[in-house]
């Protein structure tokens, strides 16, 4: 789908047209509408180069609460451990 978005001029008018379409992809991302494969598509970008912008405004593409990570750490470090 493409879309045409009217924005009055002094709105956006500190922002190219890539870092608009940035925002709006990150936004999408992080509502959990698309992943970063396609967002990145969408951009015209590698899938490492949008979460690199994305970080910028920051958008986080780990989606985990803060007990998540602890958890994966600690998983993490326990499978490291087993295999010495």
């Amino acid at each position: 789908m493409k879309l045409e978005v009217n924005l009055p001029d002094n709105s956006y008018k500190n922002f190219t047209e890539h870092q608009i379409k940035i925002i709006l992809a990150s936004a999408l991302y992080d509502k959990g509408v698309t992943g970063t494969g396609y967002a990145a598509e969408s951009v015209g970008l590698g899938k490492r180069e949008l979460i690199e912008e994305m970080g910028e405004y920051g958008v986080s593409v780990l989606n985990m609460t803060a007990e998540e990570v602890k958890r994966t750490i600690e998983n993490a470090k326990r499978r490291a451990k087993a295999r010495r």
